[in-house]
């Protein structure tokens, strides 16, 4: 899978990312960054967090699953992530994270899977334990624990447990 991450947006979609990115942008890019790398949850995905040039001073790097982008002059965050998208050959493998309705919109057309800031944190920071995105959202399977998902039950039955 690969995941293209609006950097600011995440960031700003988030109490204390916001709070230390507000205090010292480096130092919410920073947690951001290190949050996603210490997860665990995406070790096997290729990453990439994007991020608007023209608001940070720092430079584009990679790692071996993981880039941070900064976009050239003139070009947003935005637009780099809806050139990734219309670029891909492979979109159902594509996840876009953003709450940015012009970039989940274009990225639901082209038949990439949207999630939202909020959703990919909680799954990052372990909120929605046994649960991993799938390639394909249709035939997502939570792992057993042996007990049912109360949220499955909420959706099947309409029950509470």
């Amino acid at each position: 899978m690969k995941w293209l991450i609006d950097g600011y947006n995440v960031i700003l979609s988030d109490a204390k990312l916001g709070m230390l990115f507000r205090n010292d942008g480096e130092a919410g890019r920073a947690e951001l960054i290190f949050e996603i790398n210490n997860s665990g949850r995406y070790s096997s995905d290729d990453v990439a967090v994007v991020f608007d040039g023209r608001f940070g001073s720092s430079v584009s790097r990679e790692g071996r699953r993981l880039t941070v982008r900064f976009t050239p002059h003139g070009e947003t965050a935005d637009d780099f992530i809806k050139g990734e998208i219309g670029s891909s050959t492979r979109r159902r493998s594509l996840f876009v994270v953003s709450n940015d309705h012009s970039i989940v919109g274009y990225a639901r057309e082209c038949g990439a899977n949207a999630v939202s800031s909020a959703d990919f944190l909680a799954r990052l920071r372990n909120k929605t334990p046994g649960r991993r995105f799938a390639e394909d959202p249709k035939s997502e399977k939570p792992e057993s624990s042996g007990a049912p998902d109360p949220e499955l039950l909420k959706l099947f039955t309409g029950k509470k447990r």
